[in-house]
């Protein structure tokens, strides 16, 4: 019998961890390898390597393997190829295979790592039981489609590409192969993948699904159900789904019922994450619905958009729904307290700088004033943005960017992993980058987590200057006054991102009272921001000034804004002004636009949730109240 492993390394499970994803892409491949009778004749397997452990321990630990099938992500890849060397070298004779999304669709990983053997492209079910089978019977790799691999003779063949057709394959969580891991690790809070469907529709340019032209296919029913059922039985905490539009189908709100229904019962998974559907709305708002009434998702529905420049959108091949289509449907969500989240990318092709803020501004325009963010954007190696003519055509340069885990201790990886980041096309300079980069981060903190929010609503309603300009002017403030506290954050914003277009090695971003943790850039400024709010909107009166409001509303706008804002020990406070901000700012919340009330009154702001360490502070509002949903004290009365 040869002895067989899997290995999919968690980024977040490293040696004496407390969380850790359950290795689903090694358990469906193993589970369905083993429904051969030849593989289950010829093979023991060993077990799944998943936590992130010093590779030499690991290797002394191995058991003489003949094969060990790697699943590689951004987040892993680095960590596998030292591993794999370290076997190779021990056991020469063992089958290195590597497989998964980084995995590129050619020669390359073989040419430059003479210890791996064969490459396993696309999906894997299939192949790796073919491939068991043939190591099992000593037949040519020849036989085994979607591989590449190396011949004795030091050359490599590509045999041919063969989709899979069905998802009828065993659930690696029905049959058991992960009890072991479980029981075996009582310390670990275990999180996993829910997979209902697989394929998407869509061909964006920036995404590797595209480029697999599979069609989206559907995992049965009564066996998705048995899954939910067997990750409440488990107390697994988080579940992430894999699907692509998740929404997409009807029947996806049943799903949602389901995991509804057992989070009731028992009070796991706790909590849910989905990608959810880009055109099904009313599913989707439905689901999201669902989720709402037992506190299930986080961020809510996605509303996302890549980009709101028709360039970009043309040259990276989607096509978002109407704009008043998204404002309507954002004022659903509002006005129900649900919660949703958009997303742009920075970097596509075709992308300026004035563009790009421009997105941003018509963001805060239609409504999303709460959970959005910009991704860098990363060129997957099976997408069609990772092809060289794509590449050469678009001007576009890129850097291999250190991925950090945010909000862990700032201890570092003996082995990082990277992204490879576009940090420049045709049409946006690196240094306009750099500056997009800033300029988000400190829109998101002033924005998405209130500290001026209620200014930037007011200018745009009330003055006709739109978010975009008002924000990048606060940029222009930034670096005409650089002795200011608040543009030395902005400067570590700044260098932060010079470092990351030059593929630098950049300093973590801490908070010294929240310890070691690692904050994103914009909650880093934040965090500083709350230490002393007082020197903050002091250090601001000129900037704010210079806008020309008058001067008692002016006065009302900081004092609301000075009083709203969450902190550390902070549970109420009183404040008595001549106009009704809180009604205004509710309403455009909403979308309705009324004019600002003058109206004399007092208001009791009351934060119901008061934490008095920032340490809890910075998970539960700054980090888990992702994005500025809960940066704003929740319960105003008038009196």
């Amino acid at each position: 019998m040869k002895n067989i492993y899997f290995v999919q390394a968690d980024v977040s499970a490293c040696s004496g961890t407390k969380n850790s994803y359950l290795p689903y892409t090694a358990g469906i491949l193993i589970a369905s390898a083993w429904t051969s009778q030849i593989v289950r004749d010829n093979f023991c397997f060993k077990g799944f390597l998943f936590l992130r452990e010093d590779v030499k321990k690991v290797v002394e630990r191995l058991e003489d393997p003949a094969y060990i099938g790697f699943s590689n992500y951004c987040w892993s890849t680095e960590y596998n190829k030292s591993l794999a060397a370290a076997v190779k070298e021990k056991f020469p004779d063992c089958v290195i295979n590597f497989g998964g999304h980084n995995v590129p669709d050619n020669f390359s990983f073989l040419e430059d790592y003479p210890y791996i053997d064969v490459l396993s492209h696309g999906e894997g079910e299939e192949t790796i039981t073919a491939l068991l089978e043939a190591i099992a019977l000593g037949t040519e790799f020849e036989e085994v489609n979607n591989i590449s691999f190396r011949k004795a003779d030091g050359s490599f063949v590509r045999t041919p590409t063969k989709l899979q057709t069905t998802l009828d394959y065993p659930s690696p969580y029905l049959e058991g192969w992960f009890d072991d891991i479980i029981a075996e690790h009582p310390e670990i809070t275990f999180n996993a993948i829910l997979e209902t469907s697989r394929g998407c529709p869509n061909q964006c340019a920036y995404c590797d699904w595209g480029l697999l032209k599979s069609k989206t296919r559907l995992f049965p029913i009564e066996r998705i159900r048995k899954e939910i059922r067997w990750m409440s039985d488990n107390k697994i905490a988080f579940v992430w789904g894999a699907d692509a539009n998740f929404g997409m189908f009807k029947r996806d709100i049943e799903i949602a019922k389901e995991l509804a229904a057992v989070k009731k019962q028992t009070g796991y998974p706790e909590r849910m994450r989905m990608n959810y559907a880009k055109n099904n709305f009313e599913t989707v708002f439905e689901i999201v619905k669902i989720f709402k009434e037992c506190e299930f998702d986080r961020i809510g529905a996605t509303l996302s958009f890549q980009s709101l420049s028709p360039v970009v959108l043309e040259n990276i091949g989607r096509k978002n729904t109407s704009l008043d289509f998204y404002k309507n449907l954002l004022t659903k969500y509002n006005t129900e307290n649900m919660k949703t989240y958009s997303e742009l990318i920075l970097g596509l092709p075709g992308e300026t700088y004035e563009s790009f803020i421009r997105g941003i501004g018509v963001l805060f325009e239609i409504g999303q004033h709460f959970v959005f963010a910009v991704y860098g954007c990363i060129l997957l190696p099976n997408s069609l943005m990772g092809q060289k003519d794509y590449i050469e055509k678009h001007g576009i340069k890129s850097v291999k960017s250190e991925i950090v885990r945010f909000h862990a201790d700032a201890g570092e990886f003996a082995i990082p992993e990277y992204n490879d980041l576009i940090v420049e096309t045709n049409t946006l300079s690196r240094e306009m980058w750099v500056r997009a980069t800033a300029f988000y981060y400190m829109t998101m903190a002033f924005h998405g987590n209130g500290l001026l929010r209620a200014f930037g609503i007011y200018l745009f309603y009330e003055k006709n200057i739109p978010y975009e300009k008002f924000y990048d002017a606060a940029i222009d403030y930034f670096e005409n006054n650089p002795e200011l506290n608040i543009s030395r954050l902005y400067y570590d914003v700044k260098r932060h991102a010079d470092e990351l277009s030059r593929g630098i090695e950049t300093g973590k971003m801490v908070f010294d009272r929240c310890e070691d943790v690692v904050w994103d850039d914009h909650e880093y400024v934040v965090l500083h921001v709350l230490e002393d709010t007082d020197k903050f909107y002091d250090e601001m009166l000129p900037f704010l000034s210079s806008f020309n409001i008058e001067k008692d509303i002016f006065e009302d706008l900081l004092s609301y804004q000075r009083n709203i804002l969450r902190k550390p020990s902070d549970t109420e406070k009183t404040v008595s002004l001549n106009y009704d901000i809180h009604t205004f700012l509710k309403n455009i919340y909403v979308n309705v636009v009324n004019p600002l009330e003058k109206k004399k009154h007092t208001l009791i702001m009351r934060d119901t949730n008061v934490y008095d360490n920032w340490r809890d502070f910075g998970k539960f509002v700054i980090w888990y109240g992702r994005m500025g949903w809960s940066s704003y004290k929740d319960d105003v009365k008038e009196i």
